[in-house]
């Protein structure tokens, strides 16, 4: 009994300590990989100067999505696979380290919390940079342009032309949790009937259905909605009510890290490689 006593305190003692140096002993649920214990530290508990070191070395990157936001980022069900524009993106970007891509879950409520925890290293699947954001995490420069606008009943696409016309306790809105969507809804349609789903993949559909009379989201998710289901029109695109981008997301602090992702994005435009995934995900 005591040599098991000992052992536990040398194994609790060891936790407290890998805890105290921001080392994650949980195992994070990556898509395609055992589900043996991870570790991910400060740049691999201090063995290299950078997380992109870490990374090279590792062999593998760890790319936080949602799964839940077309066209950037769908976990097809029936493949168990992501797709979308920045899973193709990340696979790029994967490629130019020369190491292999796994996914791992994350939600928008989470997402920031689970990139300081070092569940993963790079957040992507169409996050929007904004200030909030940047305070906390680095946020890349950005790689489309967007704007907060309604998806709609295409035999209301008369009827909602405005902020007004949507700010009313007879419309009811739908909105998934933790994003930059739900804080619009909060900020600007106080007087609207709000309700809070948490599948972002289940409100387009009950727009179409009636249960919801608009769905604040952005442009290009709007579009996509609009073009696979002829029951819902994306409306305002051309003047949403905000103008956006979106970006990658990495922990801050980490130059190195941080000046290859800039560098990564800049080859991606110069070489047309974002406008080949533009034209595969979003036309």
């Amino acid at each position: 009994m005591k040599k098991n006593w000992k052992n536990l305190v040398v194994v609790g003692a060891l936790s407290i300590s890998l805890l105290g140096a921001g080392i994650a002993t949980a195992a994070p649920d990556v898509q395609g990989t055992p589900a043996e214990q991870v570790l991910i530290d400060k740049y691999e508990s201090k063995k290299f100067e950078s997380k992109l070191d870490a990374i090279m070395a590792r062999g593998y990157i760890l790319v936080g999505m949602t799964g839940d936001y077309k066209p950037f980022s769908y976990l097809n069900p029936q493949t168990n696979e992501y797709e979308g524009y920045d899973v193709d993106a990340m696979k790029e970007f994967g490629k130019s380290l020369g190491v292999e891509v796994r996914f791992v879950p994350t939600t928008w409520s989470n997402m920031m919390n689970d990139l300081l925890a070092n569940k993963f290293d790079i957040a992507a699947g169409g996050v929007t940079r904004n200030t909030d954001r940047q305070k906390k995490a680095y946020l890349s420069q950005g790689y489309i342009q967007f704007g907060k606008a309604p998806l709609i009943r295409a035999e209301d696409k008369d009827k909602y032309k405005t902020l007004d016309d949507i700010n009313k306790p007879t419309v009811r809105v739908g909105v998934n949790p933790g994003g930059t969507n739900e804080t619009f809804v909060r900020a600007y349609l106080k007087n609207a009937n709000v309700t809070v789903v948490q599948n972002n993949l289940d409100i387009p559909h009950m727009v179409a259905d009636g249960t919801f009379d608009v769905m604040i989201t952005d442009t290009v998710e709007a579009l996509t909605y609009a073009k696979a289901d002829p029951r819902l029109y994306a409306a305002l695109t051309d003047n949403p009510f905000t103008r956006n981008q979106k970006g990658y997301m990495i922990q801050r602090g980490d130059f190195i890290y941080s000046s290859y992702l800039e560098l990564w994005m800049d080859e991606m435009k110069l070489q047309g490689k974002f406008d080949q995934l533009y034209k595969k995900w979003l036309e």
